[in-house]
């Protein structure tokens, strides 16, 4: 009597068919915050792939324009840059992303206050430079952040003092806040690797002991007191 034993081939097309299957359905919720997300946005065509039928990520494969997936096919990021896009940015329905570790608006037309990235307290990165924000941010915005390495906000119309909530990432390794109107000294930063950029702004006072290894151009354009070790 032949065997009835499926040749292994078989198998593996049953395992990839519910695996995909179980992708798809484990996007199911995202896909679903994802699309109120888009709705936020004045010009989202862009974003016309982002269809509420279709899976954002196969497994580590994109499949929607500018989204970031993992090996899982959760959502990990958005790299939504050079879309000429506008509209609020609704960072509570990205807060319900529970996957969610970099967010990047660059080179876009938002404007008004700053994204609350509180919101999201496991970011890594948020990248919002070359558009139009503005106004004050708030000194805690980033407080709790442990997980931040990269805030890049420069080229935008940000006002008042240079949160200083920033100082107390012990991870923080690129800061780039030039081309904005911020005002005041530059709080202290103490992270080791940190490389940041001030340059034309409107703040003062004296360099901080631990930015005095600092390429100069990150300064330029203000008027700093030089930094000059103590003698005491």
């Amino acid at each position: 009597m032949g065997s009835k034993t499926r040749p292994h081939w078989q198998y593996l097309i049953v395992f990839h068919l519910l695996q995909t299957c179980i992708t798809v359905l484990s996007d199911a919720s995202d896909i679903e915050k994802l699309i109120t997300f888009k709705s936020s946005l004045n010009n989202p065509e862009a974003l016309a792939n982002w269809e509420p039928n279709v899976a954002p990520c196969n497994l580590d494969k994109e499949i929607w324009t500018g989204i970031i997936c993992r090996k899982d096919g959760s959502v990990s990021g958005l790299r939504l840059e050079n879309m000429g896009l506008n509209g609020s940015i609704d960072m509570d329905i990205l807060s319900e992303l529970p996957s969610i570790r970099t967010l990047s608006f660059a080179n876009n037309s938002f404007s008004g206050p700053i994204p609350d990235v509180s919101k999201i307290g496991l970011l890594r990165g948020i990248y919002l430079s070359n558009n139009n924000f503005s106004g004050v941010i708030r000194d805690d915005i980033f407080a709790g952040m442990s997980g931040m390495r990269r805030v890049k906000l420069q080229n935008n119309k940000f006002t008042g003092r240079i949160p200083g909530s920033l100082t107390k990432l012990s991870i923080l390794v690129d800061l780039q806040m030039q081309d904005n109107e911020f005002q005041g000294e530059i709080p202290d930063f103490e992270q080791k690797g940190l490389k940041v950029n001030f340059a034309n702004n409107r703040l003062s006072g004296r360099i901080p002991s631990g930015l005095r290894n600092q390429d100069p151009s990150s300064f330029a354009g203000m008027k700093f007191q030089p930094f000059t070790e103590s003698l005491d």
